[in-house]
């Protein structure tokens, strides 16, 4: 998604975040990332200076807080945290998983996640079954069309953000084909970017 991204080209328009939009907004991060408390929120995302939103192509979000790109949104897809919010406070608790090594150099390149990455020695997701549905049913640790921060085997600090493209249960049974459809990674035009005005 930012592979080629260039703030000079690709941003089209700005418009300052009303406070009923921020509100709402930190209301999904929390929904995605419940260790995320409201008073850990209000301290990332002060209500002075309010948040900017700038439209990226036809179907994507940023959101900066000031000049520095904090968020982003494709479609009504999850809101997602860049890489260099996530570097610049590492203790904050985002939904995660871990790939193993094998998958480093092709997540570096781009490429989406694929299940073996995750289900193999050293790969790591949520476990399924700690809740029940209304029916009885377990609950998958991650949900289809969840986002998650992406950290690999042995490193401190992550390498990619996504979107769950199957859930951990389904991970877990097929073992076969994309899991994280990667939205953002390490080395790409998003996180070369320092500022944008």
């Amino acid at each position: 998604m930012f592979k080629k991204f260039d703030p000079s080209n690709d941003v089209s328009t700005s418009t300052q975040v009303k406070a009923s939009v921020q509100r709402a907004i930190k209301s999904q991060i929390s929904t995605s990332h419940p260790s995320l408390t409201d008073a850990i929120l209000d301290e990332l995302l002060p209500k002075k200076p309010p948040l900017v939103q700038y439209k990226v192509g036809p179907h994507l979000m940023l959101y900066c807080r000031g000049s520095e790109p904090v968020f982003f949104q494709q479609r009504d897809g999850p809101i997602l945290p860049s890489l260099k919010f996530v570097h610049k406070y590492p203790t904050l608790d985002f939904t995660n998983v871990v790939v193993d090594k094998g998958a480093i150099p092709f997540l570096l390149g781009g490429a989406h996640c694929m299940c073996p990455g995750l289900t193999n020695p050293g790969g790591w997701m949520p476990e399924d079954g700690k809740e029940q549905d209304v029916q009885g049913f377990d609950v998958p640790g991650l949900e289809v069309g969840d986002g998650v921060v992406i950290y690999a085997e042995g490193k401190e600090l992550p390498l990619a953000v996504g979107v769950m493209k199957l859930s951990s249960a389904q991970v877990r049974e097929k073992n076969k084909g994309v899991g994280i459809e990667v939205a953002h990674f390490l080395g790409d035009g998003l996180y070369q970017t320092e500022e944008i005005q």
